[in-house]
């Protein structure tokens, strides 16, 4: 009995770590999007894929790697904009003239974010079989449903950054854990049609 307990409670961490491993080989090969949808789809639904974590991700990146790769692209984009913005703004402007454009670009990118989060999680709830037009049609329905929890990812993201940022925590849950936080605010009744089958036939 002590055994069961103690087999269970290590299945949490091992899908943590199994998801993370599986999700770090998928952006090795430019699979942005599906390693963090892959991690969200296991995140979602941690007590039904946990014994098979690794393996849900390395799906989500066979089935949809094509699919996504634009978005994917478009999210190394929009990271290596913003690092070069910070930098840029702390290197040319100071005072009052860097605070005043930091201002105006904050907003852009905290939309730019959310619209990328919604589509990410759209791609985590829908049928692998989903086509491009489809998860881009369901990101923007949830983006328009949910508006405050789209908005509120892209901060939760920046706050989990030790996660991805830190190697120690980077090798053993970098992409696990943020999907963890993301799929707790979006822990609500799916707004995305097809996002039920999907959690039943995608597995």
């Amino acid at each position: 009995m002590r055994e069961m307990r103690l087999m269970r409670w290590l299945r949490v961490p091992a899908a943590f770590i199994s998801a993370n491993w599986a999700g770090l080989l998928a952006i090795v090969v430019l699979g942005l999007v599906p390693a963090a949808a892959g991690n969200q789809r296991v995140m979602s639904r941690l007590d039904h894929h946990a014994d098979e974590a690794g393996t849900v991700v390395l799906r989500q990146l066979r089935r949809t790697w094509w699919r996504d790769l634009p978005v994917s692209l478009g999210m190394l984009v929009y990271l290596g904009l913003g690092a070069a913005t910070v930098a840029l703004m702390a290197w040319v402007y100071e005072g009052p003239v860097r605070v005043y454009f930091v201002g105006m670009l904050v907003p852009v990118y905290w939309v730019v974010g959310a619209a990328i989060a919604a589509y990410v999680r759209a791609a985590a709830t829908m049928p692998l079989t989903a086509t491009r037009t489809e998860v881009l049609s369901a990101a923007g329905h949830l983006a328009l449903t949910y508006p405050v929890r789209a908005l509120l990812t892209v901060p939760a993201t920046v706050l989990a950054a030790p996660a991805y940022v830190l190697a120690p925590l980077t090798v053993a849950c970098g992409l696990s854990l943020p999907a963890w936080v993301l799929a707790q605010i979006w822990r609500v009744h799916p707004a995305i049609r097809g996002a039920r089958p999907a959690q039943q036939g995608a597995t």
